[in-house]
């Protein structure tokens, strides 16, 4: 299970860069980059690099990020109740520079063990097709419960302010918060 924290405050600046790759052998998830300065209600400031092209915020808004470590994964308006989930939006590729790697490798493998009848050609193509496989689906599967679990956090987070909204517009009348927070 991924290790989820939220932190909220009021951006300060958020910049947009168009990146580059410098070798032939990089690959981006998305060659935008927006660098976000966020001011926390601790008087300190923290900044964060999300590769994407949408930002469903500006200047001065009031935002909730969802972080795994320091990567951003979702995105929480409250000012216009606009949210993102970047794992969605910008998903991360299913093969890496890793299953290269290991072809090579098994290619190498194969290429010892065929001469001397450890193994045939058959076996050594079918052993990097299931590795290739198993690697993307696994990859795709752990991509897809992230990806809800970003989407939960997104809509708990939404469910908050609508909450939050509902007591201020109740205070010093009857506490019909509960129905109020579910229909909306």
């Amino acid at each position: 299970m991924w290790r989820i924290k939220t932190i909220t405050g009021t951006i300060i600046e958020s910049s947009r860069f168009i990146d580059k790759p410098m070798h032939w052998h990089e690959r981006h998830v998305c060659n935008e980059r927006r660098e976000l300065w966020l001011a926390t209600s601790h008087e300190d400031e923290r900044g964060f690099v999300i590769h994407t092209k949408l930002m469903p915020a500006r200047k001065t808004h009031c935002v909730t990020l969802v972080l795994a470590g320091s990567t951003v994964l979702g995105l929480y308006n409250a000012t216009t109740g606009a949210s993102a989930n970047y794992v969605r939006q910008d998903p991360p590729f299913l093969t890496k520079g890793l299953d290269l790697l290991a072809l090579a490798i098994w290619a190498i493998i194969g290429c010892i063990c065929a001469p001397m009848g450890w193994l045939s050609l058959p076996q050594v193509l079918g052993g990097a097709l299931a590795y290739l496989f198993l690697a993307i689906v696994c990859r795709a599967f752990r991509r897809k419960r992230l990806r809800e679990f970003v989407d939960e956090a997104v809509n708990e987070l939404h469910l908050m302010r609508v909450v939050r909204l509902r007591i201020s517009a109740h205070r010093g009348r009857h506490f019909r918060l509960i129905v109020d927070a579910v229909s909306a």
